[in-house]
């Protein structure tokens, strides 16, 4: 028996979530949903590697998690031109005020939004910055990891989705900007949906996402009812 996309509220019940909700709805985060439906083997090779060294594969990913909070922090900080906190990670910091400034001195720029959380039926998030470049509105996503992977597009055509389901801004394209951690340098990738083939993938990883949340609530749905039946035995 199939499970359709409008009667998922029973499986809705059994996620915890503290983060997001919609209309009294407990919904789960797009990292969330992208984390429990797309494995990568290396991933488990990185993990297996953390053991050799003796190292907590969760202590490790609490750490990053937190150096990228910092970061995040940080940014939201100098865009506000407020002080930044003395434990701030420098080399990031550096790499985008590099980018902020080459920005902002050959634009015209204006912050939309910061840190805004969005919600939908079916998940949540927070998109870092919705900025207005030259009049036209771009979402963008600071990232600290070692490389720019396709799973971030995933993640901006997932806000970009809440964004057109609440009506809010229309995008004309999207950022991933990644602020590397040895160096002050910094990475682009830049969607411009107004070449047809950049909008067609973005349109595409919008379709690959949903049916990640389909997925999502399937696997949801099999674990809640596999102990009903297990009870019953």
């Amino acid at each position: 028996m199939g499970l359709d996309m409008h009667d998922l509220d029973s499986v809705k019940l059994n996620i915890k979530n503290d983060r997001y909700d919609y209309n009294g709805h407990s919904v789960p985060r797009v990292t969330e949903i992208l984390a429990k439906t797309i494995h990568e083997d290396g991933i488990v090779y990185w993990a297996n590697s953390l053991g050799f060294k003796r190292k907590g594969y969760r202590t490790t990913l609490s750490m990053y998690a937190d150096y990228g909070t910092k970061v995040h922090s940080a940014i939201e900080s100098i865009i506000n031109e407020e002080e930044i906190s003395d434990d701030t990670p420098f080399i990031p910091i550096e790499a985008f005020k590099t980018w902020w400034n080459e920005i902002n001195s050959n634009n015209s720029i204006r912050i939309l939004g910061q840190e805004f959380k969005l919600s939908c039926p079916w998940f949540g998030g927070t998109y870092d910055m919705l900025l207005e470049i030259n009049g036209k509105n771009y979402l963008i996503d600071f990232k600290t990891s070692n490389r720019i992977t396709y799973k971030y597009c995933l993640q901006l055509a997932a806000y970009n989705y809440m964004l057109k389901f609440n009506n809010l801004y229309p995008i004309s394209g999207a950022i991933v900007l990644q602020l590397c951690k040895e160096s002050p340098d910094y990475n682009e990738l830049f969607i411009n949906l107004e070449d047809p083939d950049h909008k067609n993938y973005f349109d595409f990883c919008e379709q690959t996402f949903l049916s990640l949340v389909y997925s999502y609530y399937h696997i949801q749905y099999a674990e809640a009812n596999f102990k009903i039946l297990e009870a019953k035995k």
